[in-house]
């Protein structure tokens, strides 16, 4: 038993919230059932309810098809065929899974295509089937060399909507047939309770509401009355298993409550699960999301999926004229407009913490990093025309129908430079230029979660073209080392003082990470011409470096970043960078390029490079984008290192790895600077 932790844990979470935690397991031990269960004849209560429905409740108007159809054929004709290849492939059997096409088909009669969707058996990893007949809650979900979240993806239905969408865009009813012939081969292969797909409450809350948000698409020529039992069997399954024992309530007891919410406010046949924990939701919603309108996570990844989550729940709850209180509705705005408040010119997202790439609304096929097309759906659904800019993404209408693309009107101006600084993220922006400066809190309220130890790390683009990256993720259970490894210090550009984390890395714990580095941003502002930042952390005081302070400034033409160590001591220190490309090479400046790096001391951002070991970096077409330039007040070494950088779950990318080390005393001061070179501006 790591004592350590634990303490730390008994001096950071609130007494309170222990005492939360262990009620509920006490209940759940005795087996005293949950008090809004009651006696009722469920089934009764349902039929009764049933047929008197007229409307159901919707986000979709069925009116509007031909309109959409239309509309989308014309304006999206991309986004459009990518969804219905998408649903052409399910229907053969092939998911299109962490950015890999994956058959999960087996034999099957009765199928258009003569293939069924396994829900049991890993398309990743052959050889690995689990048992359907098991019991969710004894599923062993960390099967050697295997993923249990592969399966989840495959179960959570996102196929439903494709389905759905390509009945509107082809007119075609037998696409109607499709989604309730998948429905109701999902539910005779995985009866509620058993195999993996019933082994995680919040996958089954998730499933519960694609099947109930797609079915709005359908629901003129699919039956309503076994979509109601299914999604029954998922609530009365998610409230039995509300993943709220943990003494930290995470994005997973959010998503418990989501599901129940949205199941109950749309099919009016459930709305006793609204009404019981609808107030639970709006409670919890507040309490994940920061001040700055950031999520507690501290994942960029987990907030998209959050801020999806958050927002189905409030739509559905407003159709069914339950809305959510203000305070609910101001948080969820917060976490669209702080996505937007991040995002890079290209429209993704700075990776900051863990990146799963699962999604709530999967509306239009997109990368992992895709985050651009938030802030309009976010601009629709609140009317908020200083979230978005540029053109209505597709997820509008397909999400909000035309009344949502009516509500879409964006600014005229972008962002500037941005301080959230409950998240400890700087994003600067000059022109087309992007610099992010992450030195925040670890997530789960200090306790770890999906943080990463990337105190004073940096992502850097020029006009829209990546130059240094976070390395990503990658995996999680499937391979510890891995894992850690990549949320480790090593994996972040960023320093690393001999050989330490930042936090403590507690073996065994793939989600634990005890917060002591107590990074943050000190400021904000501009100097010279550059936008600027400064972030800092305490994470090697250990050592005898109290402090690491990283100032960073930026152009539209340059970026540099100064480090400062202080305190004292000899001291082995490495410096990386991750360069999404592999064309890196070392080379001497031009003489062009070192009057560059001059005017950046005469401005007073760094002194003492060395012109002679500069690290060019190509694009793939060999294009010259950068030049990096280094200096320091010790000496140091140079080294160019393939390696590999995960853009999203499970994906990999060649990449290089910039390494300089250095060995001397602190106090300390090491600058790098990287030089837009005059081809990166063609990729405006």
């Amino acid at each position: 038993m790591d004592f350590e932790y634990y303490s730390y844990l008994a001096r950071t979470i609130p007494p309170r919230e222990i005492a939360r935690a262990l009620a509920v397991r006490a209940r759940r031990a005795l087996g005293v059932p949950p008090v809004f269960m009651g006696g009722n004849d469920l089934e009764r209560r349902r039929r009764r309810l049933y047929g008197a429905i007229s409307p159901r409740p919707s986000l979709l108007d069925l009116g509007d098809r031909e309109a959409v159809k239309a509309l989308m054929l014309e304006r999206w004709p991309r986004e459009s065929e990518a969804v219905l290849h998408e649903a052409r492939e399910a229907r053969k059997g092939n998911l299109l899974l962490f950015g890999q096409w994956k058959n999960c088909g087996r034999p099957a009669d009765g199928h258009r295509d003569g293939k069924a969707i396994d829900y049991h058996s890993d398309p990743m990893v052959p050889g690995v089937k689990y048992d359907a007949a098991l019991a969710g809650e004894r599923v062993n979900l960390f099967v050697d060399g295997a993923d249990a979240k592969v399966m989840w993806e495959v179960g959570r239905l996102q196929h439903l909507w494709r389905y759905g969408q390509a009945r509107w865009l082809t007119g075609d009813a037998s696409w109607s047939a499709e989604w309730e012939r998948e429905l109701k081969h999902f539910r005779a292969t995985n009866p509620a309770g058993f195999g993996v797909q019933w082994s995680c409450a919040m996958e089954v809350s998730l499933r519960a509401c694609n099947i109930a948000l797609s079915y709005a698409m359908v629901s003129d020529e699919v039956p309503a009355d076994f979509v109601v039992d299914c999604l029954e069997e998922h609530c009365d399954y998610v409230s039995k298993h509300l993943e709220e024992t943990g003494a930290i309530r995470t994005n997973h007891y959010a998503a418990d409550l989501v599901g129940l919410v949205v199941c109950g406010a749309l099919f009016p046949e459930l709305e006793r699960w609204h009404d019981s924990f609808a107030k639970r939701l709006w409670d919890e919603i507040p309490r994940q999301v920061r001040a700055d309108g950031t999520h507690f996570e501290a994942s960029t990844g987990y907030q998209r999926l959050c801020a999806e989550m958050f927002l189905m729940a409030m739509l559905a709850a407003r159709e069914a004229g339950k809305p959510a209180p203000q305070d609910v509705q101001n948080a969820v705005l917060g976490l669209f407009r702080s996505l937007g408040d991040l995002a890079k010119p290209n429209g993704d997202m700075p990776q900051i913490g863990d990146l799963d790439s699962c999604r709530a609304l999967p509306l239009v096929p997109r990368e992992a990093l895709e985050t651009g097309f938030m802030a309009g759906i976010g601009s629709a659904a609140f009317g908020d025309a200083n979230l978005a800019t540029g053109a209505c993404p597709a997820e509008v209408v397909w999400l909000l129908g035309l009344g949502g693309l009516r509500r879409y009107s964006p600014r005229a101006v972008g962002h500037g430079s941005v301080l959230l600084g409950d998240a400890g993220i700087a994003a600067l922006r000059s022109g087309d230029a992007w610099l992010c400066l992450s030195a925040g809190p670890n997530g789960q309220g200090g306790t770890g979660g999906h943080a990463h130890n990337d105190k004073n790390s940096v992502e850097l683009s020029f006009g829209g073209v990546d130059v240094l990256v976070d390395r990503g993720t990658y995996v999680y259970a499937r391979d510890p080392a891995e894992r850690n490894a990549r949320r480790g210090t090593a994996g972040h550009s960023t320093l690393q003082i001999d050989g330490l984390e930042q936090n403590r890395i507690v073996q065994g714990r793939l989600f634990a990470l005890p917060d002591t580095a107590k990074a943050r941003i000190t400021s904000i502002g501009t100097h010279a011409g550059y936008e600027t930042t400064e972030g800092e952390h305490a994470g090697y005081a250990r050592t005898g470096v109290e402090v690491h302070r990283r100032k960073a400034a930026l152009s539209r033409d340059a970026a540099v970043l100064a480090d400062e160590l202080v305190g004292g001591g000899e001291h082995t220190i490495l410096s990386r960078l991750y360069v999404p490309h592999r064309q890196v090479t070392s080379r001497a400046a031009t003489p062009a390029e070192a009057a560059r790096l001059e005017e950046l001391h005469q401005r007073g951002f760094a002194f003492g490079f060395d012109t002679r070991r500069c690290v060019l970096v190509r694009d793939a077409s060999g294009a010259e984008i950068a030049l990096l330039a280094f200096g320091a007040t010790i000496p140091w070494t140079l080294s160019l290192d393939p390696t590999d950088v995960s853009p999203g779950y499970l994906e990999k990318r060649p990449a290089t790895r910039i390494k300089l080390e250095l060995t001397g005393p602190a106090p300390a001061r090491i600058f790098t600077a990287v030089l837009r070179l005059p081809s990166a501006s063609h990729h405006t």
